[in-house]
């Protein structure tokens, strides 16, 4: 699990093996910024994204439970990406409809027992935070790669999709093909953030819009090769030492 957080690059690092999110698809996104939104780096605004939306696991028509979500991947001229890492949660929901409910990137522990004796405890040799990936370094550098002198960046961002195609909790066809159909230049979510945990008071605020800027594929490299780099919440905690106390800390092992 450390390759997932350690290795800097953007295609799949040499010898990680991949259990999770198998299939997907692919596509160029814009991060247009809400025009108040105050925070720093790409979310100022970012021409050029790609984003793989898949199901965690491989989804079977005669069971409807599904766990979608995305990587986003942003590159910055003359450095290292930026990747945002985002689901709905660990546990999945009962229904086919990708875009049912909002995407997030700090996932509440598994309730499933069998998943907290495997999945979690896998997680939790590399973090103690499970679920609860950084959003930090998003705001350090801008889409050219220009260091802000005074970063700022929220606690937690939410992605809310556009529910609009007619998706239905049943089974009509594979997510693959129903997100293929959406079209070049289609708003796909609203971005909202928090400025502090919700415990501590933190506000709600839309930040933004992701648009799409190219067709929706489906491809073997982007499913085997394409890599999203994880930041563990740890980085955060040092530079914003009163996270940790909103924060799940895992105690499982």
């Amino acid at each position: 699990m450390n390759l997932t957080y350690d290795v800097v690059t953007d295609n799949m690092p040499v010898n990680r093996l991949k259990k999770t999110h198998p299939v997907g698809v692919s596509s160029k996104i814009e991060w247009i910024p809400h025009p108040d939104q105050p925070y720093t780096g790409i979310y100022r605004g970012a021409k050029e994204g790609i984003m793989r939306i898949s199901d965690t696991t491989k989804t079977v028509p005669h069971k409807a439970k599904t766990a979608p979500g995305f990587g986003i991947k942003f590159p910055r001229d003359g450095m290292y990406s930026a990747n945002i890492l985002a689901m709905f949660s660990f546990d999945g929901q009962t229904s086919f409809n990708f875009f049912k409910n909002r995407w997030v990137t700090i996932l509440r522990e598994f309730n499933n027992q069998c998943a907290r004796e495997t999945i979690g405890k896998q997680l939790a040799t590399v973090t103690d935070h499970l679920g609860a990936t950084s959003v930090m370094d998003v705001a350090d550098y801008d889409q050219y790669g220009n260091k802000e002198e005074h970063p700022h960046w929220p606690f937690q961002i939410e992605f809310e999709p556009y529910d609009v195609y007619g998706w239905t909790d049943e089974y009509q066809n594979d997510f693959r093909d129903q997100i293929e159909t959406i079209p070049i230049n289609t708003a796909m979510f609203k971005i909202f953030a928090f400025d502090e945990p919700p415990e501590l008071g933190g506000e709600e605020k839309l930040i933004g819009w992701i648009v799409s800027r190219s067709d929706q594929i489906s491809s073997f490299w982007g499913d085997t090769q394409l890599f999203f780099q994880h930041r563990r919440l740890d980085d955060d905690i040092k530079r914003r030492p009163h996270y940790f106390d909103w924060l799940q800390f895992w105690d499982n092992g």
